[in-house]
Order: C-alpha cells, then sequence, then structure tokens
C-alpha cells in the first residue's frame, strides 16, 4: 500500500466508525424519548390515559367527552387483563419450584425457599405503587 491508500483507509475506516457512532446515538435518543413516554407500570389507568390523550391531541371538549368512556373502558379491561396475566404467572411460578423442590436435597430446599423468598420481596418492591396512584 502506498501512503495515500493508507491515508485514503484510514479517513474510510474514520468515516465508518463516525457513522456508526451518529447512528447509534440518534438510537439511543428516539429509545429514550420513547421509554420517558411510556406510562410507569401499571399506570394505565384512565386519568393518565385522559391525560395522555389531551396533551398530545388537544381534544375539544366535545372530543374529550367522547372519548372519556372509550378510555375508561380500555383502562378496566387493561387492569383485568394485567390481573390475569398475573395469576397465571404466579401458577406457573408455584408449579415449578413445588416441582424443583421435590429435586433438591433439604439444604437445596431451603435455599430455594430463600430464592422464592427473595423473589417475592422484589415483586412487591417492583409493582408497589407509586403514592400519586389512585389505587388503594
Amino acid at each position: 500500500m502506498n501512503s495515500l491508500s493508507k491515508t485514503k483507509f484510514v479517513l474510510y475506516l474514520a468515516a465508518i466508525f463516525l457513522a456508526g457512532g451518529v447512528t447509534g446515538a440518534t438510537v439511543a435518543v428516539k429509545a429514550t424519548r420513547q421509554i420517558s413516554e411510556a406510562p410507569p407500570s401499571g399506570h394505565f389507568d384512565a386519568r393518565y390515559l385522559k391525560q395522555r390523550f389531551q396533551s398530545k391531541l388537544s381534544l375539544t371538549p366535545e372530543q374529550a367527552k367522547i372519548i372519556e368512556p372509550i378510555l375508561d373502558k380500555m383502562s378496566e379491561e387493561l387492569k383485568s387483563v394485567r390481573a390475569d396475566t398475573t395469576k397465571r404467572i404466579g401458577a406457573i411460578v408455584k408449579n415449578s419450584y413445588e416441582q424443583i423442590g421435590k429435586q433438591l436435597t433439604p439444604e437445596q430446599r431451603l435455599k430455594l425457599d430463600a430464592m422464592k423468598k427473595e423473589r417475592s420481596e422484589n415483586n412487591h418492591r417492583r409493582f408497589k405503587p407509586s403514592p400519586e396512584s389512585p389505587r388503594p
């Protein structure tokens, strides 16, 4: 390779590296925006939905009045789906832990019990309602 080819090669590599950095930064910014616009976990309540639709769509009072019952229904349906899913997940995990426990030594069962307790505490912390949540 002559010196001009080496220079071109280095410049091409630098351009590719720069393009990758710009692309990565763009994707990261878009992903961050989508995450920050999403409601906190479990907050698809009607109040949040109404505020979001009003702020994003600048609804007229007539539109808001028509859309409100639709959002109320959607919120209730989503809560129901989430409750059902949570029950199903709990049953699957409980059944799996019971099957696993049958295969373990007494010492290992104690460790499994500790794992179950830790999982329960983590879930309680993760799904604990926020102070501004309307739920009791």
